[in-house]
């Protein structure tokens, strides 16, 4: 089985697909993953075995920039390199995963006459995909609740968010280890998304300004900054502050961050979701306030089920975040009852359940 998967733009959008085309190579065949050629889209497929092709793509709104002849000349371009590589390629089925690259790809699909399948990461669907639900053979969700926001016409499967498989089955200690950590201490893991979050990175800095030596020696942080100006900043203010912290831009490793970690300070992206429930990790959420909503309710879903602490950006202070990591970071019976609420989440299936529905469509 020949398999086309297409995403791009986000992590959130991009490790699914990662995680899907890794788990169909062991077993059905070759896949080939389409995406954008935005920095985080080369950084992944630097980084994988799968092969990868990026498309210069832009995003198709807002719709003043098509009144721009060059803007237009480049966008029709970027759809006939992606109507070749599906006309040169003829897969046995395509895969979107949501994302105007992720349109794109599966109207092509389905103009070629080929099956597609449609993943939505997150509870609310973006609206490619609420679009896009209505031409594919079939819709994969990560949430049961995503099936109300969808047409009834569309059918619908849930099967969950995959995550790699190299995420789960590190131990703590050889995670710790690989940090240079001791095994007793706290370790606070920070993550801003893909792309980094300067209100995420200052805050989760800021709360140790306050704080007595003491209590800094007391905790060792891994931080995702989401670039290397960032990351040189938060690095110098750690070490300023006495902290154990090992700063990152990115970090492709990020399996061995989430089982080194006690507790996350992170945004609320469907595949942070995920990994975190994959790997049990209580979390104190800040999701991205824009984007139609999605992560708030990503949020509040983890929330709901106990695992984690939800913080709207606007309320988040310096004092407001401290309040909530230290009731947690030291409290672990608190923390055992959240990890306990994601022991029915995040069974490593989704990958599974994804593929023989892939299989399915695809014959």
């Amino acid at each position: 089985m020949r398999t086309l998967l297409v995403a791009g733009g986000t992590g959130g959008h991009l490790y699914p697909a990662l995680a899907l085309a890794e788990h169909l190579e062991k077993r059905d065949g070759p896949c080939l993953i389409l995406s954008t050629a935005r920095p985080v889209d080369r950084t992944v497929a630097a980084a994988s075995t799968v092969e990868w092709i990026t498309v210069d793509l832009h995003q198709f709104t807002p719709v003043w920039h098509w009144l721009s002849p060059r803007y237009t000349i480049h966008q029709i371009l970027a759809m006939r390199q992606i109507w070749s590589v599906i006309r040169r390629r003829r897969p046995d089925v395509v895969v979107g995963f949501g994302g105007y690259v992720g349109a794109a790809g599966v109207a092509a699909a389905r103009l070629a006459g080929l099956p597609a399948v449609v993943h939505e990461q997150n509870l609310l669907p973006g609206r490619a995909n609420r679009w896009l639900a209505r031409l594919a053979d079939a819709v994969a969700v990560s949430f049961p609740e995503t099936r109300s926001h969808l047409s009834r016409r569309s059918p619908v499967e849930v099967t969950g968010n995959p995550v790699r498989s190299h995420l789960v089955g590190v131990g703590f200690e050889e995670a710790r280890r690989s940090f240079g950590f001791d095994l007793e201490r706290p370790v606070l893991l920070v993550m801003g998304g893909s792309q980094g979050s300067r209100a995420v990175n200052a805050a989760s800095a800021g709360i140790w300004e306050d704080q007595p030596p003491e209590v800094r020696r007391k905790v060792q942080i891994i931080h995702l900054a989401g670039s290397s100006q960032e990351a040189s900043s938060l690095e110098e203010a750690y070490r300023r502050l006495g902290i154990t912290a090992r700063v990152f831009p990115f970090l492709h490793e990020i399996h061995l961050a989430l089982a080194a970690a006690t507790l996350s300070i992170s945004r609320a992206g469907a595949t942070a979701i995920a990994e975190m429930a994959a790997l049990k990790l209580p979390a104190v959420l800040i999701p991205y306030p824009y984007a139609g909503g999605h992560q708030r309710a990503n949020a509040r879903w983890m929330e709901a089920i106990g695992a984690a602490v939800v913080l709207e950006e606007d309320q988040i202070t310096p004092q407001r975040l401290w309040e909530e990591v230290s009731g947690l970071l030291w409290a672990p019976d608190r923390l055992g009852r959240m990890r306990e609420a994601l022991r029915s989440e995040g069974d490593g299936s989704a990958a599974d359940r994804l593929s023989s529905l892939v299989r399915r469509v695809a014959s």
